[in-house]
């Protein structure tokens, strides 16, 4: 019995094949040397294709956090608006801060499969020692001007006039990552959450709220009044101080007699 080593380039791999043979005629050589590339070849093939199916399983695997709404694997409680609560594993796909979150996968503690869940079917998770709402958000810079979005609770959820953040991160002018925060109000009886910065409240902040809360005369007062700490101007008054004027807001609104 006689063998040698060959190597073969297959599509700019190389292999570096064993052929055993005996004495024989050119055609039984060549014969086995076929059978040899065959081999070899569908052993390249097979090991690629291993590689990809295991990249994708850790892919699929991994933990990921990007923003509140585009996160995986992140461990979270689900509150169901049919009162359920479940604790798990959570994932949260949005193409970007200015689209619709479509549905979310959750796994269940002490479960193998993630299951699907739809924005009718989500009242809102717990995540990181925060809760979030899910809320419809009507915004100019949203895709369809409207968009389902998990947004951070500033006020109870069950107060007549509430509060939330929307945050993620983008990149500046300069290239540079920063983080960014977005307020959104909800007025008792409106199916949206409302951008604070929207022609809805601004310009003219003091009397559109003012009307907007007239059913608390007190709190109605002091902003059509424009006290100190419950009104802002529309372009020189930083986030943090509107902000700050909407939780002085909400608070007297929320407890008003």
């Amino acid at each position: 019995m006689k063998h040698k080593i060959t190597t073969i380039y297959l599509g700019g791999l190389s292999t570096r094949c064993y052929l055993f043979f005996a004495q024989g005629t050119s055609s039984q050589k060549e014969l086995r040397l076929g059978r040899a590339v065959g081999i070899s070849t569908f052993q390249n093939v097979w090991k690629i294709y291993t590689l990809i199916v295991l990249s994708a399983l850790v892919s699929c695997n991994s933990s990921f956090y990007n923003n509140v709404n585009d996160m995986g694997g992140q461990p979270a409680t689900l509150y169901l608006q049919n009162g359920k609560t479940v604790n798990g594993r959570l994932e949260i796909r949005s193409f970007d801060q200015f689209s619709s979150v479509q549905k979310i996968t959750f796994k269940e503690n002490g479960q193998n499969d993630y299951q699907s869940f739809y924005p009718q079917d989500i009242a809102g998770i717990y995540y990181n020692g925060a809760r979030y709402s899910l809320e419809l958000v009507s915004a100019m810079d949203m895709w369809n001007k409207k968009a389902y979005k998990f947004l951070k609770n500033i006020t109870p959820n069950d107060g007549r006039l509430q509060l939330f953040e929307d945050e993620y991160t983008q990149q500046n002018s300069f290239g540079q990552t920063e983080k960014v925060s977005k307020l959104y109000i909800k007025l008792d009886g409106d199916n949206f959450a409302f951008d604070a910065q929207s022609d809805r409240f601004v310009p003219n902040f003091n009397e559109k709220v003012s009307r907007f809360l007239s059913d608390c005369p007190s709190v109605s007062q002091k902003i059509l009044n424009k006290e100190k700490d419950f009104s802002y101007a529309f372009v020189n008054q930083g986030d943090t101080q509107r902000k700050q004027v909407w939780m002085n807001i909400a608070f007297l609104y929320n407890n008003c007699k």
